[in-house]
């Protein structure tokens, strides 16, 4: 009786292998799309206001202590960053802004003292007091 039931069994996992491992792959690839949906779902879309005033205080400071002979490059990418962090500050307040878009010079100089401005209004102080 035993060899026929190893006979049997054999037999079985033989017939059902080709449906059973795709099956159970199947499932263990949803579980993971879904464990990673999950987490992602908790993962909040916009950073905290706190670390983008941070950042644009620091950035604020940075660029008021530019020191004179800064190279070009240094000076454009770092008043980047800061518009960069004040768009995204923008996007976290609910504020229309145009900054990114905005052409070089004067009209991409107004529409950063406009944000300024309205996040100023929101309660938000970037500059320190008196600069």
């Amino acid at each position: 009786m035993g060899p026929l039931v190893s006979l049997l069994a054999l037999l079985a996992a033989i017939c059902l292998a080709p449906t059973a491992v795709p099956a159970a792959f199947r499932l263990v690839v949803r579980g993971l799309e879904a464990r990673r949906e999950r987490r992602w779902a908790r993962t909040p879309k916009v950073a905290p206001v706190g670390e983008l005033m941070d950042g644009l205080r620091r950035l604020s400071r940075e660029l008021a202590t530019l020191p004179a002979g800064t190279p070009w490059a240094r000076q454009q990418g770092t008043q980047m960053a800061y518009d960069n962090l004040l768009v995204r500050l923008c996007a976290a307040l609910e504020i229309d802004a145009h900054l990114a878009t905005a052409p070089i010079g004067w009209a991409r100089d107004l529409e950063r003292l406009r944000l300024e401005e309205a996040v100023h209004a929101c309660g938000l102080r970037i500059h320190p007091v008196g600069s």
